[in-house]
C-alpha cells in the first residue's frame, strides 16, 4: 500500500486547509479538533469560559500557520503539533490577560498561571496523548453506533461503566455467552475505527 493511499483523507484536509478560502474544509477541520483542543486547555485547570477564548486562539492560529505547516509522519503526530500550538496560545492569553486584572485577582491570577506554567505546561505531550485516545475514541463511537443494533450498543455501554456480566444479563434479559460476544463484536468493530481515524487525523 503506497504512502499517498495509507492517509489519502488527512493528508486532502491538510492541504485543502492551505487555501483560506475552503471553508468547507475549515468547517470540517472545527467539527473534528475543536472538541480535542478544548477538552486539553480544561483538562489544564483552566476555567471553561477562559479555555472557549483560548480554544478560538488556537484555531485563528492553526488557520495562520497551516499555509506553511508541511506533515510529516516521521516528525510526529498533527495532534502533538495542536498540543504544542495550545500551549503556546495558553502561554500568551496568561500573559496578555493579567496585566488587565489589578488588586487581590491579580494575585490569584497570576499564581493560577505559574502553577500551570510549571506543572502542567512541561507535561502537555502525555496530557495531549490522554485527551487524544478520550477524543478519538468517542468519534469512533459516534461512527459505529448507528450500524450497531439497540442492545449490542446498551451491552457496549454497560461493559464501558465497569458492570459485570453477570449484571448486563439480568439488565437486559440475554445470556452471559451473548454478552460476551456481543462486547467482543462491538470492541472488534472499535479497534477498527480507532486504527482507521488515527491513520486519518491522528
Amino acid at each position: 500500500m503506497s504512502a499517498e493511499n495509507y492517509n489519502p483523507t488527512r493528508i486532502t484536509l491538510l492541504a485543502k486547509l492551505k487555501n483560506p478560502d475552503n471553508h468547507n474544509a475549515w468547517l470540517e477541520f472545527e467539527k473534528t479538533y475543536r472538541s480535542f483542543i478544548l477538552s486539553l486547555i480544561i483538562r489544564m485547570g483552566i476555567n471553561q469560559e477562559d479555555a472557549k477564548d483560548i480554544s478560538q486562539a488556537v484555531l485563528t492560529k492553526v488557520w495562520q500557520k497551516i499555509e506553511n505547516f508541511e506533515y510529516n509522519q516521521n516528525k510526529g503526530k498533527f495532534h502533538n503539533w495542536l498540543a504544542a500550538m495550545t500551549r503556546n496560545t495558553v502561554r500568551d492569553f496568561f500573559r496578555s490577560k493579567k496585566n488587565f486584572i489589578t488588586g487581590r485577582d491579580s494575585v490569584e491570577y497570576k499564581e493560577h498561571y505559574i502553577d500551570i506554567e510549571k506543572q502542567v505546561l512541561p507535561d502537555i505531550e502525555n496530557l495531549a496523548r490522554e485527551e487524544w485516545v478520550l477524543h478519538i475514541t468517542n468519534l469512533a463511537w459516534d461512527n459505529i453506533k448507528g450500524d450497531i443494533y439497540k442492545t449490542k450498543r446498551d451491552v457496549f455501554k454497560m461493559v464501558s461503566q465497569e458492570i459485570p456480566n453477570k449484571e448486563i444479563s439480568k439488565k437486559l434479559g440475554i445470556s452471559e455467552t451473548s454478552v460476551r460476544v456481543y462486547k467482543a463484536e462491538v470492541f472488534e468493530k472499535m479497534r477498527i475505527e480507532i486504527t482507521r481515524l488515527n491513520r486519518k487525523l491522528g
